[in-house]
């Protein structure tokens, strides 16, 4: 399973593959909250990458779709409703990630950056606007770069 990671502790692997639902998450609750549109726009994006995605995360998405929307539902429940509690839970969460990224091939790490931030970017675009422009808010303009993660194509300078 997830060969890409073979090499990380448990809870390094369990990182990687939440990772996508905690930006999902962070991005879509910035305005304090998650609606439905939202909610359905992320499950709909991890089943669309399940056969999308470049083949080094294809198996990432497929194990992540199998339980999205029950594990969608849990983590939504199992944060703090305080808006800037939650984004600052989600934001060290996804910091974390720099210091797991480091241990990866370097090919899987930049694919898996530039997932993140597509994710970060469809889930701010899914609510509001017309088929998406202008609908980024102000608050998720804060996070959709995802700031809280080292871009490891930089690291490469």
């Amino acid at each position: 399973m997830l060969e890409h990671i073979t090499n990380l502790s448990q809870e390094e692997k369990n990182l990687i593959l939440h990772a996508p639902m905690y930006v999902s998450v962070l991005i879509a609750g910035a305005d304090g909250e998650i609606n439905e549109t939202e909610k359905h726009r992320i499950l709909e994006l991890i089943h669309t990458k399940t056969f999308s995605e470049k083949y080094e995360l294809r198996e990432l998405y497929q194990t992540l779709d199998s339980g999205a929307q029950l594990e969608l539902r849990e983590l939504i429940a199992a944060l703090p409703e305080d808006r800037d509690e939650r984004n600052q839970y989600l934001s060290d969460m996804l910091a974390r990630l720099n210091s797991v990224l480091p241990k990866l091939e370097h090919r899987f790490q930049l694919h898996f950056y530039k997932s993140l931030r597509q994710f970060a970017h469809y889930i701010a675009t899914a609510d509001g606007g017309f088929w998406g422009v202008g609908a980024l808010k102000h608050s998720e303009a804060e996070y959709v770069k995802l700031p809280m993660i080292h871009n490891p194509g930089e690291q490469e300078a």
